[in-house]
């Protein structure tokens, strides 16, 4: 994440030598005009201008030396640097922008502080000589305050200033950042259901395909000498199921290649095709259907899929000697009950058909569940209407 605090934790080269060549001359400055004060006067000069020089590297040294030429200057009327004290503004205005809230507070305070006892010395004591002035000048201590004021609340109040402008640019780069993971999350959550999907196809495609044929395939096996014509039959069932096969998976890959369907998604009509197909496999199914169906590219895809992959896999693990029971609702979206007899090879329900068919019905905003019943098993699915499938 980026963070705008970055170029005031360190300063740069370039920001650094600046800002030491600017406080370098005010330095200079500040000891031209105390020389021709006093010693003391050079003195304080000094450490307040070392402060001054080391406030953007070094924070605590630049409040000890701060304090220090302060309460020197309190405790020497002598050592009084008007132009060094001009120093604490900057100073001032780091505290105040300080991105640590305890180090905005100690400023805030200290500069109060500062304000405080700076007028009531200035009430005290003439500015560079004692005793104690015999006329106290409530203007002099005005102004004095003011100037006070101005130079470390001042200094505090813009260094604070810059602090907000600076949260304000966080904040916005946060939400642009915010905004463009969130946009990254939904075009990979995107891609996972798309995948998901083509997967859940593949298999679908695959398993009820090769069903159908090996079925197929062993029926013209046992027929192809005594009933040549079933033979025959069996043998063009193939060839339709693998050509169906074979549309279903080349508009598979196109989804996968230019992640958009190219219009060759199944569509209610095959659902009696689909069935044709079964019964032509050896199985005796009993459909009912109600109502109609509603005009939706996902309700159809789901459907369809749902349908295949739950007829598929009564033919692969359920008696083909007892009838398949099926039931097509549409009339609230789409609603399937198939039920059939349990055969010798049925698992328990955890294969990657019944786990697909459950993501398939979950991803159109329904659900499914296939469980075993006694001697049958049951599967139950329902897909809502008024979804539309969103790529």
């Amino acid at each position: 994440m980026t963070d705008v605090w970055a170029s005031t934790q360190r300063p740069t080269g370039r920001r650094l030598a600046l800002d030491l060549a600017w406080t370098v001359g005010f330095t200079l400055l500040a000891i031209a005009a105390s020389v021709a004060t006093s010693s003391y006067s050079l003195v304080t000069t000094l450490v307040v201008c070392a402060a001054l020089i080391i406030r953007r590297l070094w924070l605590v040294p630049m409040i000890a030396l701060a304090i220090v030429g302060g309460v020197a200057q309190l405790a020497l009327p002598e050592a009084t640097a008007p132009v060094a004290d001009l120093a604490y503004a900057p100073m001032f205005f780091v505290l105040g922008g300080h991105r640590e809230e305890r180090v905005r507070r100690f400023g805030l305070v200290a500069a109060v502080v500062a304000v405080i006892v700076g007028a009531t010395w200035a009430a005290l004591t003439s500015p560079g000589a004692i005793p104690p002035i015999p006329e106290f000048s409530l203007e002099f201590l005005v102004g004095f305050a003011a100037v006070g004021a101005l130079i470390t609340l001042g200094g505090w109040v813009a260094g604070y200033a810059g602090l907000q402008s600076r949260e304000r640019v966080q904040a916005t780069v946060d939400a642009q950042l915010e905004e463009a993971e969130r946009r990254r999350l939904e075009h990979a959550f995107e891609q996972e259901q798309e995948r998901s999907r083509i997967a859940a196809d593949m298999h679908d495609v695959v398993a009820h395909s090769w069903a159908v044929v090996a079925a197929q395939a062993d029926g013209a096996r046992y027929a192809l000498r005594t009933a040549p014509d079933e033979a025959e039959r069996a043998l063009v069932v193939i060839g339709d199921t693998a050509r169906t096969a074979i549309a279903d998976l080349r508009d598979i890959l196109h989804r996968l290649r230019y992640q958009e369907s190219r219009g060759s998604t199944p569509g209610f009509e095959q659902h009696t095709a689909l069935i044709d197909r079964m019964r032509a496999s050896g199985m005796t199914i009993d459909h009912q259907r109600e109502g109609t169906p509603r005009e939706s590219s996902l309700l159809a895809l789901t459907s369809y899929r749902l349908l295949s992959e739950g007829l598929t896999n009564a033919l692969k693990h359920g008696d083909l000697t007892e009838p398949v029971t099926v039931v097509e609702d549409w009339r609230d979206g789409y609603r399937l009950a198939i039920r059939n007899r349990v055969g010798s090879t049925a698992g328990d329900g955890t294969g990657h058909g019944v786990i697909g068919m459950i993501e398939r019905a979950q991803l159109a905003g329904g659900d499914a569940h296939a469980r075993r019943v006694g001697a049958d098993w049951w599967l139950d699915a329902h897909v809502p209407p008024g979804r539309e499938e969103t790529r």
